[in-house]
């Protein structure tokens, strides 16, 4: 793939197994099974930026690792790319740092709500949404996405319902959508936006996915919304996903309220995370300074990726239905036409077919028959896995006939 002369060749085969990789060594510990083609955990197969392993190595030779501090030039190259890429204008006050999204999520939910709260979702979604509601002694409520016309849409009387109530005091909104693959329209967020502000419900939104955008859609910052910006939001970051490099722990708050900003900060200090691992700032500062070129030309290879899979969907799996992503590396499969039941489904991709999915059914009631696959790899390994499963419903099918 190359972009402005510069060639990155994501078709290279990266062997994975013995590097302690979750997606390619728990196999066994996962599936039950060390056969499987695994497509699932979202992390790419692709090399991260040259820039990345440099900036990292060349701390690396420096034989001491010990307590760091964040320079300001950190904080510098995430304000330059939000305004970069998205448009987004912020300040170096309204970013706390943490070592991942999910931890960030779960702290937010202890700062700005109680036990006995209403956490609104809108599966199906990420799994740790449930479980960071559950686990912190909130309720979790449910405000499903609808499918209609071959597209996942917002149901927007029922989410008005919903935060009506006293009782549900926050929205976690998945912006770009896992694993449905939605880029929210600037209106359909201003629509959340207007309704969350007339009850008074905070907006917890998870954008770790905004740079994975195909063409034709945009991300919009659901902070942007407002004027100048939506103070009853907090925007949860991280160039992990975009740039392969979440082993690095690493990620960052965008808080605007001064008043939410230092609740969350006092719930980092009272679970001792605010130290951060020397190497992720590092790792992300290089990431949004020369990481642009290499971002271009992945988007290309994953939106080919994604054309890939519904062509073959559609051609050689025909009552296997799914929509083409507008974001995200992230696919829906909906197998309900042969398996209507995760157990049977999975029981059909691990033993038969030979490829580790995510069960639909950990997004939701709502995912049950349906299984999320990561199309992030080398589009011969993509292939083959989808491949693996034509063949399989094939048998299948013939087993049924007999």
């Amino acid at each position: 793939m190359t972009t402005n002369n510069v060639t990155f060749d994501f078709d290279m085969i990266i062997p994975r197994q013995g590097t302690g990789s979750r997606k390619w060594d728990a196999l066994d510990n996962v599936f039950g099974s060390e056969e499987v083609l695994p497509l699932w955990i979202a992390d790419m197969d692709f090399s991260s930026p040259k820039a990345i392993s440099a900036a990292i190595i060349e701390r690396a030779k420096h034989p001491i690792y010990a307590y760091n501090i964040q320079e300001s030039s950190l904080y510098q190259s995430i304000i330059q790319w939000a305004k970069k890429r998205h448009g987004w204008e912020i300040e170096q006050d309204w970013i706390l740092l943490a070592p991942g999204v999910v931890p960030s999520i779960s702290l937010s939910i202890f700062a700005l709500s109680e036990p006995g709260d209403g956490i609104i979702i809108q599966p199906p979604v990420y799994p740790p949404f449930f479980t960071s509601i559950r686990d912190n002694d909130r309720k979790v409520v449910e405000n499903p996405l609808i499918f209609r016309n071959g597209c996942y849409e917002m149901d927007f009387e029922d989410l008005e319902q919903k935060l009506a109530d006293p009782q549900n005091k926050l929205l976690l909104l998945c912006s770009p959508h896992n694993p449905v693959g939605r880029v929210w329209s600037r209106e359909e967020l201003t629509k959340v936006h207007d309704l969350c502000q007339k009850y008074e419900v905070d907006v917890l939104s998870d954008e770790i996915h905004n740079d994975l955008v195909f063409q034709g859609h945009k991300h919009t910052v659901f902070a942007s919304l407002g004027t100048p910006v939506c103070k009853q939001s907090v925007t949860f970051m991280a160039a992990s996903k975009t740039f392969n490099i979440a082993g690095l722990n690493f990620s960052f708050i965008i808080v605007p309220c001064k008043r939410r900003r230092a609740l969350i900060h006092a719930w980092i200090t009272k679970l001792h995370i605010g130290r951060n691992n020397i190497f992720g700032g590092i790792g992300t500062e290089a990431a949004y300074r020369e990481g642009d070129e290499w971002l271009d030309a992945l988007l290309i290879y994953l939106e080919k990726n994604a054309d890939t899979l519904i062509d073959f969907v559609q051609k050689k799996l025909p009552n296997v239905k799914v929509s083409k992503p507008e974001g995200t590396y992230l696919a829906w499969l909906d197998f309900r036409a042969y398996f209507p039941k995760d157990k049977e489904l999975q029981t059909f991709l691990i033993h038969k077919a030979k490829v580790g999915l995510n069960a639909g059914k950990n997004f939701g009631t709502q995912g049950e028959g349906f299984a999320r696959i990561n199309i992030a790899t080398q589009r011969s390994v993509l292939l083959e896995a989808l491949t693996r499963i034509e063949k399989a419903l094939q048998q299948h099918a013939e087993d049924v006939d007999n």
